[in-house]
């Protein structure tokens, strides 16, 4: 054999298992972008359904790869020291968020680029896999092992690989921008289709739109679950480092990571946690990335990488800036307690991790500001004062956020300082009873042990001085955002602040091992038994089990999660209420004909932006080019508002019966009960709806479908009347000042039926 023949041997041996290792992958991506499949699995299922399911379970692992290998790559450029995974992890997500960030705003974010960089990121990684650190493999690791795959599986089953279509906000604000991201190859919005609040809100998420530009927008969902098992890694750390077992002797430290493994597996699966947030929006990512945050902090400083802490910050911030007010509070208090206890380089770490979020901060609303013409809309009441208005009218409206503000901040509570205080001492009282109750147990314990099962071959080690720093780090974080939670009584705050129960399970075994920690100095002699590891491991097992059957496997039950996997369609699945016949019936009746919907507001949301439907076609009430002349069309005359929405092709219009959910447009003076008869004909009448055109001669309105439609408009304005004491729509259009009267908002609850 020659010498050519036999490198051209080697090199294929080479590099066929490499391909035998990306072909499963290959395989999941082509069978998930399939035509129709979107279609197939809301009216049909079948195996079309059980093969997508198939191919994310397939295909989730690689991605997870993937976001690892980056990190190892990020690492290898920036230090040379062994890492742990979890920081491999985040540093991975950080560098992938700049990345695609980086790309979209270059307009480049081709599949092609992407599955070209992600396999080559893949292939660097695969010359060295590095070999898994040596664990002890004991019935108890085994046996909690088990116990967090079934929680991952079923966590993975029902909130992953279901496609959230029930969630308004994913389906109208989430799902349509990476869709967007992936036909226009950038971050940079359409002229016909300027979904701004998607793109303020999604431009950041890099590694989302990343993965968007060769999968469907489902993927959010995925790397969700990918951030919830990265939560339950960093609880992982923490109690390691909190609760260090292993210096009560040699059985405590054989059974050390099957209980720190119990507590994360107890972190993921309580109620509330991290394992009832939404999985098809971004609260997961940073939630991980605050609770990763947390870590860097707590955990001693030796070996730890200033650069990277500040590249994890900066990608918070890029992705959603005003959640970098949480890096900062984490940063503010590791400042404080890092210079107390004149720890220099925790420090410099904690400062490195509160530039980055400053920096970052500065990006996201600096872009934001040069390409919308405000920093953010939310909270609109302090930006509205430095929009750039011609910038802003490019894309929506300036009147019909006025609009947002003045009728949803009129429901909304007064801040209560008092109330936020009440809710944080009431946390910080149950924690510390909890963990002097835990404490207590695990004395009598130890004590009972010791005296009954001696052992004296297994002596404590000489224990480490007690760092009280670590739980008070994290009882002011989780405290502060309970506070701002109680306190503002924000909605979207409130589902992101559900990570902080993540801590608690940690943070009461903390404080009670610090107890412990006292005791022991006191009487060593009472942690000599051979029982108590066993103990407190079987009785963690069962505080597990019990609780992942509890909440995620009655979850998991409740939303028939198997009924899917099996092939059930998602319009049958229990919790569906949405109706997506209706979107298919309008595209089918009237092909790519666009139209304004004026009522049915949140019935119309599987409609908007819907894969079912051509581009555009349902239009969205603030997000479109129809927003955009909402001063001539909603706040104009009846002629001004005919001639803009002939000039942009609109000449359809919904009105669903038996619904009084009035917006905007359809409070126009066009819709007024005078001008209905004169302007419009029924295009359609079904039981459901009437689908109006203009009149060019056609079927004039009848008298039935021009009360009909009168008395509809007419009951909303009067259930917004008695709601907030004044009609939202008449307050903007005439710029009318209220006296910041409420009455009933709950009122509002009657529009969907009119009632």
């Amino acid at each position: 054999m020659t010498s050519a023949e036999v490198r051209l041997r080697s090199l294929a041996e080479t590099w066929s298992w490499r391909v035998l290792v990306f072909a499963p992958a290959a395989l999941s991506i082509w069978c998930l972008n399939r035509d129709g499949i979107y279609r197939t699995l809301l009216f049909d299922g079948g195996w079309t359904t059980r093969f997508y399911v198939l191919a994310w379970i397939v295909l989730t692992p690689y991605l997870g790869w993937f976001i690892m290998a980056t990190g190892r790559l990020t690492f290898s450029l920036i230090r040379h020291e062994p890492t742990q995974r979890v920081d491999e992890f985040f540093v991975g997500a950080a560098t992938l968020i700049l990345t695609g960030f980086g790309l979209g705003a270059l307009s480049i974010l081709y599949p092609q680029i992407v599955l070209g960089f992600a396999i080559a990121v893949l292939l660097w990684d695969s010359r060295s896999f590095r070999k898994p650190r040596k664990l002890a493999v004991t019935l108890p690791l085994v046996a909690m092992s088990l116990l967090g795959l079934w929680l991952l599986a079923a966590v993975f089953l029902d909130r992953a690989v279901i496609p959230d279509v029930i969630s308004t906000d994913v389906q109208q604000l989430y799902a349509p921008y990476l869709a967007e991201v992936a036909r226009n190859h950038s971050i940079w919005l359409a002229a016909d289709n300027p979904i701004f609040s998607d793109f303020e809100i999604g431009h950041g998420n890099g590694l989302h739109l990343l993965l968007a530009t060769f999968l469907p927008p489902h993927v959010a969902q995925i790397i969700s679950f990918l951030y919830f098992v990265g939560i339950g890694a960093v609880i992982f750390e923490l109690a390691r480092t909190l609760v260090p077992l292993r210096t009560l002797g040699r059985r405590w430290e054989d059974a050390a990571p099957s209980i720190a493994l119990g507590f994360a597996i107890l972190a993921l699966a309580s109620d509330p946690g991290p394992q009832i947030m939404e999985f098809g929006k971004y609260h997961l990512q940073t939630a991980a990335f605050l609770l990763y945050f947390l870590l860097i902090i707590v955990r001693p400083s030796k070996g730890q990488d200033k650069l990277s802490a500040g590249l994890c910050g900066v990608a918070l911030a890029a992705s959603y800036p005003l959640y970098a007010a949480f890096a900062f509070l984490t940063s503010g208090v590791g400042v404080l307690t890092k210079a107390f206890q004149r720890d220099w380089q925790g420090f410099a770490t904690s400062v490195a991790l509160g530039s980055g979020a400053l920096g970052g901060c500065i990006l996201a609303f600096g872009v934001n500001y040069l390409y919308l013409g405000i920093p953010a809309t939310n909270p609109y009441s302090i930006f509205r004062h430095v929009v750039s208005v011609d910038r802003f009218s490019q894309f929506g409206s300036l009147d019909i956020l006025d609009y947002f503000v003045m009728a949803q901040s009129i429901g909304v509570s007064d801040f209560s300082i008092e109330g936020g205080l009440l809710v944080a001492f009431r946390q910080i009282k149950a924690i510390i009873r909890s963990a002097a109750l835990l404490a207590m147990t695990c004395c009598v314990v130890a004590f009972l042990d010791s005296k009954l099962f001696p052992d004296r071959s297994s002596n404590s080690k000489s224990w480490p001085p007690l760092n009280a720093a670590a739980p008070f780090i994290l009882i002011a974080y989780l405290v502060t955002v309970r506070f701002l939670d109680a306190t503002l009584k924000i909605p979207s705050l409130i589902r992101l602040s559900i990570h902080v129960h993540a801590l608690i399970p940690v943070l009461v075994i903390a404080i009670a091992f610090a107890g412990l920690t006292i005791v022991w100095r006191l009487a060593p002699t009472w942690f000599s038994g051979r029982t108590a590891p066993r103990l407190a491991f079987l009785a963690l097992l069962f505080v597990c089990a019990s609780t992942v059957y509890s909440f995620p496997w009655q979850s998991f039950k409740s939303d028939g999660a198997v009924r899917f996997v099996t092939g059930r369609p998602l319009n049958q699945m229990p919790r569906v209420s949405l109706n997506w016949q209706r979107c298919d019936e309008l595209q089918q009746s009237t092909g790519s004909e666009r139209i304004l919907p004026l009522n049915g507001y949140r019935a119309m949301v599987p409609c908007y932006f819907s894969p079912l439907l051509t581009r555009g076609k349902i239009i969205h009430t603030y997000q479109s080019d129809v927003a955009r002349d909402f001063k001539k069309i909603a706040l104009g005359t009846a002629e001004t508002a005919e001639a803009a929405l002939r000039e942009l092709g609109v000449n359809l219009f919904y009105v669903q019966k038996e619904n009084c959910d009035f917006w905007l447009n359809g409070f126009s003076d066009l819709f007024q009960k005078d001008e209905l008869a004169r302007r419009f004909s029924v295009r359609a009448d079904t039981p459901d709806y009437w689908l109006l055109s203009w009149t060019n001669g056609d079927e004039a309105l009848s008298p039935e479908a021009e009360a009909g439609i009168s008395a509809l408009r007419a009951r909303s304005k009067e259930i917004y009347l008695e709601a907030y004491g004044a009609e939202p729509f008449e307050v903007v259009k005439h710029r009318l000042s209220l006296d910041g009267k409420r009455t009933d908002p709950q009122r509002l609850d009657q529009l969907s039926k009119c009632r």
